[in-house]
């Protein structure tokens, strides 16, 4: 029994240099975590940074958490707070997130995450108030511009042309739609749209007007000569290896009533009636053009296909046009 009372004086002697010792030599941190606010302890032989003293007691922190001293910080010994963050779940136009904080007061809380409001938006909490939920609803108010693209359908007008051969109808001028934009202003609140006005309209494009030439004109009671010709019908658009198609031999700009002759037969700037066509100028040459045959012209393929080739009669009026320049040919 004595022995045994030896043993436990021996052992509490031992235990109680070895704390002294520690004390005395050692590093003493306490540890406060106010998770659960409990207080832990750690004792080492070497001086230790904050995150170091934290792994030895098995805690982990969040990037959120307030840990004073800081992380890295080194001290002999001492007191360290863990000050824990806790998760804010933000809903914002009907899109969650988890956000974890150690703010008090809500508008230092939107702050730390980024977020501001506008003068319109809604928040369930108020700005100034303290963030004693673990939910913040947030209503956007937002308007966006939209814009609604429009066809403006094109005009078809009918021109009497009296140079134009009676029963001829022609297309001048293709239609083109134009286009008009409507501006609108869509107000959203929370991710819904709750209302659309109508601002303004802008036409970004004006339509071209399809234009055809209704000829009234008949055959001259009065000209120099007539003969029948072979006639073939030509656009600018098809069938051309020139640089520039739309250019004649005489300089002139190839448009309805330019035709190409032979000037051996037909001199250039002749004034004629073609039959079936109308009034016309020799105003250009082409290689394949020999003896009586002419090229009228049409702006548009199909309207030149639709003519083809055909005997016309050709009769040569009193007059010349006179051209600015010198002809190429």
């Amino acid at each position: 029994m004595v022995m045994v009372e030896k043993i436990v004086k021996t052992l509490i002697i031992v235990i109680f240099l070895t704390f002294a010792f520690l004390f005395s030599f050692g590093h003493v941190y306490t540890i406060t975590d106010t998770a659960d606010y409990k207080i832990y302890q750690v004792l080492s032989f070497k001086e230790l940074t904050v995150s170091e003293v934290l792994s030895k007691a098995h805690l982990t922190t969040r990037p959120e958490d307030i840990v004073i001293p800081n992380l890295n910080e080194s001290f002999d010994s001492g007191k360290i707070t863990i000050m824990r963050s806790r998760p804010i779940e933000v809903t914002i136009d009907k899109q969650t997130k988890i956000y974890y904080t150690t703010k008090v007061v809500v508008s230092d809380f939107l702050e730390s995450i980024g977020i501001t409001l506008g003068d319109k938006d809604y928040i369930s909490i108020p700005l100034n108030s303290e963030l004693n939920s673990n939910k913040l609803i947030i209503k956007r108010y937002q308007e966006k511009e939209k814009i609604v693209k429009v066809s403006i359908p094109y005009k078809t007008i009918y021109v009497k042309d009296p140079m134009v051969a009676s029963g001829m109808i022609y297309l001048r001028q293709d239609g083109e739609n134009g286009v008009k934009e409507l501006h609108y202003k869509e107000i959203y609140f929370g991710g819904d749209k709750i209302r659309e006005d109508f601002i303004y309209e802008k036409i970004t494009k004006m339509p071209i007007t399809k234009t055809y030439v209704e000829g009234t004109a008949n055959p001259p009671k009065e000209y120099v000569k007539s003969f029948d010709a072979i006639a073939t019908a030509y656009s600018p658009t098809i069938g051309e290896t020139d640089s520039n198609p739309w250019m004649t031999a005489s300089g002139l700009r190839s448009s309805f009533g330019i035709v190409a002759v032979d000037p051996t037969v037909i001199p250039m700037g002749t004034l004629l009636y073609v039959e079936g066509y109308g009034y016309a100028i020799a105003g250009d040459t082409g290689g394949a053009i020999k003896g009586n045959r002419i090229d009228v012209f049409f702006y548009y393929p199909y309207e030149a296909s639709r003519w083809g080739v055909r005997k016309v009669r050709v009769y040569i009026l009193d007059g010349k046009w006179k051209f600015q320049g010198k002809l190429n040919y």
